[in-house]
């Protein structure tokens, strides 16, 4: 059966179930306490999980702490979480384990928490000065992910860079810093080193409502943070001229999946010289001054409608999934984009997804 994000069936198994090191660890399933996960659009999902450590190991064994004979749980060992139903099972976190705590409450068992990161926590290991020379920000991730065994899919647009300097800088900052230098999404999947567009086409949204697997949800509409366009500065030394390009409200009219008025249109009508001017980036060339104008000012219009939300039933959703609230009135229903996420299990709530969503543009009120 084809895995969707929604399931189905009226009666919802919410436990996560665990693999270690691609082995189903079943004991783990029984003691989970509580878990979270956390995953967002700049890379490094992480994992917190909290199982009963107190019990029989076997039949035959005399009570005792569980996890602490290395058999289940060992430091550096691959740890998958998957969530959801038959109809839905997602992958809601796959990394390494990188921190187990012993913890021994007053009034109840003892208790393990294991933490764990995606193997992007590799890329910050090591502090690098080097020299790029004639790279794409593309091209940076690339060597990068070659030269920390990852395969890689990077096809992020952005300028050739004649020197970039990376200065005392592990690799996950500087990856960081050149998506958001060119607009894209970093990510770990399966061993292999996403830099992508942050806005790419997606399959057809995921709709949602009040009705069904939607617990909750708070959208905001703010001008705080808008700017009617964007101004980079720098001086070209191989043509010896001055570099100045600007970003405004066409550069994110593309990204208006409803139609309707965006940040920067908005803030253009009621205060045009409301401009930001950026002086400190000196870029080379007048093409990487577009890129990082346009950036910029993408960043500030995804800010302008805002929502944080929580449902349950959706393991599948994941930071840069696209989702349709179809019951938010006229000016807030509509299409999101996902820029983190947290999904949550407790002995009360059972699994739950917490998100936070933006889009650029406020709904037509007629």
């Amino acid at each position: 059966m084809t895995a969707q994000v929604k399931s189905e069936r009226l009666v919802f198994r919410a436990r996560p179930r665990f693999e270690i090191d691609g082995q189903s660890e079943l004991r783990l399933n029984e003691d989970l306490i509580r878990l979270e996960t956390h995953q967002n659009e700049d890379g490094l999902a992480r994992l917190e999980a909290v199982f009963k450590n107190w019990g029989r190991v076997s039949e035959n064994s005399g009570t005792g702490f569980v996890y602490f004979d290395g058999e289940i749980l060992e430091l550096g060992r691959e740890i998958k979480v998957f969530a959801g139903e038959v109809d839905n099972e997602a992958n809601i976190f796959r990394g390494i384990i990188t921190a187990i705590d012993g913890v021994y409450p007053e009034s109840r068992a003892p208790e393990v928490v294991l933490r764990a990161e995606d193997k992007l926590q590799w890329l910050r290991m090591t502090q690098r000065t080097r020299l790029f020379s004639e790279f794409t920000d593309t091209d940076i991730a690339r060597d990068v992910a070659d030269s920390s065994g990852f395969s890689s899919d990077a096809q992020a647009e952005g300028p050739s860079h004649t020197e970039l300097l990376q200065l005392n800088q592990n690799d996950l900052s500087l990856l960081r810093e050149r998506a958001r230098a060119v607009d894209a999404r970093l990510q770990e999947q399966d061993g292999v080193l996403l830099f992508r567009p942050r806005r790419e086409d997606q399959p057809e949204p995921i709709q949602l409502t009040r009705k069904n697997e939607l617990i909750n949800i708070q959208v905001c509409a703010d001008l705080a943070y808008q700017r009617a366009a964007v101004r980079v500065h720098g001086y070209s030394v191989a043509d010896k001229t001055g570099i100045h390009e600007t970003a405004d409200a066409s550069d994110v009219r593309n990204e208006a999946d409803n139609s309707g008025r965006t940040g920067p249109e908005i803030i253009e009508d009621l205060q045009p010289n409301a401009i930001e001017y950026l002086h400190l980036e000196a870029p080379a060339t007048s093409e990487e001054a577009r890129t990082l104008a346009q950036a910029r000012l993408r960043r500030r219009a995804r800010r302008f409608i805002t929502a944080r939300a929580t449902t349950s039933a959706t393991p599948g959703l994941q930071a840069g999934s696209k989702v349709d609230f179809v019951d938010l009135g006229a000016w807030f229903s509509g299409i999101y984009h996902i820029t983190q996420i947290r999904h949550t299990f407790d002995m009360r709530d059972g699994l739950r997804s917490h998100f936070y969503a933006e889009r650029v543009d406020l709904g037509d009120s007629i």
